[in-house]
């Protein structure tokens, strides 16, 4: 009974939490944007829960929160000049109804380009690059 219990436990904790991935795009070839500048894009891809399909819950999933988030690690690295590419939200209420309108999963997504720091961006030059 009580490895039941520890185990039900553990799947609850597991289906409560939400967690954010985060990428950055720092190889361009040499390539520069229109003012001569390196671009970097960083893009954040979130999976959360909302209850009842709206009411966010658990994780950012809301694009403003999203924004706040990447905007946020962007500026911690010394980066500037931000430009969104990309944002999107999908609700996934259908997956396995009626659990899924009651506890939704959401995956939220975001791709800005952003100016580095001179830091940073002497930290990727200095890399090998991977082919």
């Amino acid at each position: 009974m009580n490895r039941l219990l520890r185990s039900s436990l553990l799947c609850s904790l597991l289906a409560t939490t939400a967690c954010s991935f985060h990428s950055t795009a720092t190889h361009w070839n040499g390539m520069r944007d229109a003012d001569g500048k390196p671009v970097f894009v960083k893009t954040t891809t979130n999976i959360g829960f909302n209850l009842l399909i709206i009411i966010p819950v658990l994780g950012n999933t809301t694009i403003d929160s999203m924004l706040d988030e990447t905007t946020h690690a962007i500026a911690g690295e010394g980066g500037s000049r931000v430009r969104v590419i990309q944002s999107g939200s999908e609700n996934y209420w259908y997956g396995w109804s009626p659990f899924t309108w009651i506890v939704t999963p959401i995956v939220t997504d975001v791709a800005l380009e952003y100016e580095p720091s001179q830091a940073e961006f002497d930290k990727a030059t200095a890399m090998p690059k991977s082919d």
